[in-house]
């Protein structure tokens, strides 16, 4: 089943379509086909966190983004147990890289809320 169908009938419409508009704009490179690096992702990691912190940026639910981050994570490991070759481990690679997107955001939302529970 598509992600997006998934999605939606989970009731995670919203969060998906934010989190989907903010990759493909902002991370979404075309002529890269490869995961992202860990640069990247703690580029994300402390961008969406300072812009929590300013209230630049949405505030998607945890659960609700954890969620997300359960669905793709199913569709990734059917692409695991299908392939067979190491080059197509990750199945649709787009994919795979807006995972990594919506689990760095993740750990922005928790590192904002540890922040804001520590202070």
């Amino acid at each position: 089943m598509n992600i997006f169908l998934t999605c939606m009938l989970n009731g995670l419409y919203k969060e998906y379509n934010w989190l989907y508009n903010e990759y493909s704009v902002n991370w979404s490179n075309q002529k890269k086909y490869t995961e992202l690096t860990p640069k990247e992702i703690k580029i994300i990691i402390n961008k969406y966190q300072s812009d929590l912190h300013n209230n630049s940026t949405k505030k998607l639910v945890f659960k609700k983004v954890k969620e997300v981050q359960s669905i793709l994570d199913k569709k990734l490991k059917t692409y695991q147990s299908n392939t067979y070759n190491e080059f197509n481990r990750f199945g649709n690679l787009k994919e795979y890289r807006f995972y990594q997107f919506v689990v760095a955001y993740k750990r922005a939302l928790e590192n904002y809320y540890k922040d804001i529970v520590f202070n």
